[in-house]
C-alpha cells in the first residue's frame, strides 16, 4: 500500500507540471496568409541563385496552398519559376507539421525538373514533410522558423 501511494505521488509530481503546461497553454491560431521573399545562393552543384516569393494560405480544414513565383539563375541562364503546391498542415503546440502533397509547374515555368530537384527548397518538393517552429509577436503577427532561420513572417 505504501509503495502504491509513493509511486502515485512520484507520478503526480512529474506528470502534473506537464499536464498543466499542455492544458493552460493558450492556443494561437495559424495565420491564414503568409508571404516571404526568398534569395537563396546555392554554393553546391549547380551553383546558382533562387530569387522568389512564396505566398501561402493556410485553411482551417488543415489544407494549404502555396504559390512560388520568381527566377532561378544558373550559369548565366535565367529560368522563370511559377509553381503551385498543395499541402496539409497540423499544429502541434508551438510547432507546425506541413506535408507537401502535390507540386505543379505552371505553363510559364521554365525550370527543368532535374534542376528544380537540386535547387528548390524542400517545401517546394512533392511528398516532403517539414516541421516549423511558430512564435507570436506582441503585435499579433507570427514568425514561422525553420532550422533556426526566419521562414515566414505572417501578419494576422
Amino acid at each position: 500500500m505504501r509503495k502504491a501511494v509513493l509511486g502515485s505521488a512520484i507520478f503526480v509530481t512529474f506528470m502534473l507540471p506537464w499536464a498543466l503546461v499542455l492544458l493552460v497553454r493558450p492556443t494561437v491560431p495559424v495565420p491564414e496568409w503568409c508571404e516571404i521573399p526568398y534569395r537563396i545562393d546555392n554554393q553546391g552543384k549547380p551553383t546558382g541563385t533562387l530569387n522568389a516569393t512564396m505566398r501561402t494560405r493556410f485553411k482551417a480544414d488543415g489544407s494549404s496552398t502555396s504559390i512560388l513565383i520568381g527566377a532561378v539563375i544558373v550559369q548565366d541562364r535565367q529560368y522563370r519559376l511559377n509553381r503551385v503546391s498543395v499541402s496539409s498542415w497540423h499544429r502541434q503546440g508551438d510547432f507546425m507539421l506541413v506535408n507537401t502533397r502535390k507540386v505543379q509547374a505552371m505553363a510559364d515555368d521554365t525550370v527543368p525538373e532535374p534542376l528544380a530537384a537540386q535547387i528548390l527548397f524542400t517545401s517546394a518538393r512533392e511528398s516532403h514533410s517539414d516541421y516549423y517552429q511558430m512564435y507570436q509577436l506582441p503585435n499579433g503577427d507570427q514568425i514561422i522558423n525553420y532550422s533556426g532561420m526566419p521562414r515566414l513572417y505572417c501578419h494576422t
